[in-house]
């Protein structure tokens, strides 16, 4: 079985909601990135998305997954029952503790940190830039607000923004915030190369060229002389 199937397959296994042709575009899309590349998940829950961009970087050879929540099952209003019911199925054992054992069982201990606390918060005491970010954590317009506030500015030049459950449809009520940040700011010229898979809207960070400073023109020898008092003789 090829490499990609083994994380394909370990994913499948780890309840979560990134599945068929998005976990496809996220395992492929963080393989694609340069070497050494630093991505970070912001909702990582019990690591079914964590596993693709983890298993997408061993299989590149270098690079790490940045993995950040709270690990209590906290979230937008709508989500967070679908958390609890989750929970209680599989024994009511700590979230972080069943997150490690997933991330273990697929081999990727060492291809992924884990940053435990409020998204926000991590973000801004975040110090490394960024080749591809992606969100997938409170989904309440205000959560998704704050969270890409604090981690956007870290996006490198050309890096990948990855905005979970953000396609076109009707919402629940306070759980649309990826779909009104897609439409209000994952859009020209800010990002390029704009797409939808499934519900995830991709997009890379356009090249931001620096603002040319313009010289102001010099004046003519003898226009500086008579400005400066300076006469002939």
């Amino acid at each position: 079985m090829k490499h990609r199937d083994l994380f394909f397959k370990a994913s499948s296994k780890v309840p979560g909601w990134t599945r068929g042709e998005e976990a496809h575009a996220l395992f492929e899309t963080a393989y694609d990135l340069p070497d050494r590349a630093t991505v970070v998940e912001i909702g990582s829950f019990l690591g079914c998305g964590s596993i693709l961009l983890g298993g997408a970087r061993k299989m590149k050879g270098s690079g790490e997954a940045h993995c950040v929540d709270r690990f209590d099952g906290s979230g937008d209003a709508f989500s967070t029952p679908h958390y609890h019911a989750i929970w209680l199925a599989l024994g009511a054992r700590p979230f972080r503790e069943i997150f490690d054992e997933n991330i273990a069982d697929a081999g990727l201990s060492d291809w992924i940190s884990v940053h435990d606390g409020d998204a926000e918060l991590i973000g801004r005491r975040w110090s490394k830039p960024i080749d591809m970010l992606f969100l997938d954590g409170d989904q309440s317009p205000e959560g998704v607000r704050a969270v890409y506030d604090a981690w956007s500015p870290w996006l490198k030049n050309g890096a990948v923004i990855a905005l979970h459950n953000s396609a076109p449809r009707e919402y629940e009520q306070h759980h649309d915030g990826h779909y009104i940040l897609a439409r209000k700011e994952i859009r020209a010229p800010s990002y390029e190369d704009i797409r939808l898979v499934g519900s995830t809207t991709f997009a890379r960070k356009a090249v931001q060229k620096a603002a040319q400073k313009v010289a102001a023109p010099k004046r003519p020898r003898a226009d500086r002389r008579r400005r400066s008092g300076h006469r002939k003789s």
